[in-house]
């Protein structure tokens, strides 16, 4: 069985956000068809803490990472 997480990075208006986050694929759903949700997009990353700098990001995505038993696909940029 696939554990289908990872921890996420993504840069908005407000900077930058992380989330660790399962099936994060589903951003480019929308109404059955294969198209970017920026919706979806902006749920998954609701309640992540917020960065000015990219690099506080990844210091930030390293240390969640390090806590977790599994992650599937490790850190990434959406």
């Amino acid at each position: 069985m696939s554990a289908d997480n990872g921890i996420y990075i993504h840069k908005f208006r407000n900077g930058w956000a992380v989330t660790h986050a399962q099936a994060i694929e589903n951003i480019y759903w929308a109404r059955g068809k294969r198209q970017y949700n920026y919706n979806i997009l902006r749920d998954y990353f609701k309640n992540a803490p917020r960065f000015k700098t990219e690099s506080e990001a990844l210091e930030y995505a390293a240390k969640e990472l390090r806590g977790l038993d599994i992650c599937e696909y490790g850190i990434s940029f959406v």
